[in-house]
């Protein structure tokens, strides 16, 4: 996998732009997008799952869910096929359950490869769930 889209504490949103701003950034930086075609697309991702609301807000007026959220959503606006996601227990408070990630992100209809990385000590939150683990 040598071209991936990562989502982790490493790649955090920027604090003075909004929401809406933060996620269409990648598609006019990188590929050129107009402003207001990037801010539809994201705009569009956003209301899939619910979250249009929250467009106008600061990264700092949301929660870590929705942080979250906000981050899959920016690397699914690259180019890359491959989104990793690292230690999502680690990125969201309070999550108990892998498939409360995992039926949102179905709802954005996407057509990437998505890989969850995360540590052994959170096997357990694993267990029944509709991905693959590999050891």
């Amino acid at each position: 996998m040598s071209e991936y889209a990562l989502v982790s504490k490493d790649t955090p949103l920027i604090s003075n732009l909004n929401i809406l701003e933060n996620i269409a950034l990648i598609k006019e930086v990188h590929q050129f997008l107009k402003t207001s075609k990037a801010q539809e697309e994201a705009l569009s991702y956003l209301k899939k799952i619910n979250l249009q609301d929250i467009s106008k807000n600061r990264p700092t007026q949301c929660t870590s869910l929705e942080i979250f959220y906000i981050s899959f959503i920016r690397a699914l606006m690259t180019k890359d096929m491959n989104v990793i996601i690292l230690t999502p227990f680690y990125l969201i408070d309070n999550l108990r359950d892998i498939e409360t990630i995992l039926s949102t992100i179905k709802k954005l209809y996407i057509m990437k490869n998505i890989l969850i990385l995360d540590t052994f000590s959170n096997e357990v939150h694993y267990k029944g769930c509709s991905c693959n683990m590999i050891r």
